[in-house]
């Protein structure tokens, strides 16, 4: 493992924090999700199987590319709002609703 000298010569370093004047290149094409003409993959994927199910369950070619098309919008609305959003509906299940005091609750009461 070399010592912190031999990184600071590495560097181009003077002895001072290289960290103020770091620069650290970022892609755009790293952050943006990877789509299909414009929707998101996996759900452009789910858009695509449920069209084929719709289509053979109903046997009707206006059933499929009516679920296909309705999901194809909905895809490239959510794609372009917010990337993140498919990933916290998805997960939201999994956590127990938090305490709002702004909804009222009536509390159990027992009469005996």
């Amino acid at each position: 493992m070399p010592s912190n000298s031999t990184i600071r010569q590495r560097s181009g370093s003077t002895g001072q924090d290289a960290s103020p004047g770091r620069r650290n290149r970022v892609y755009k094409s790293l952050h943006k999700p990877l789509t299909y003409l414009g929707v998101e993959r996996t759900l452009f994927f789910f858009v695509c199987v449920a069209a084929v199910g719709a289509f053979n369950l109903f046997n009707s070619l206006i059933a499929g590319l009516a679920v296909f098309v309705g999901g194809f919008v909905f895809g490239h609305w959510v794609t372009n709002t917010d990337t993140a959003f498919l990933k916290i509906l998805a997960r939201s299940e999994r956590y127990k609703a938090r305490y709002d005091g702004a909804k009222p609750t009536v509390p159990r009461l027992e009469v005996r």
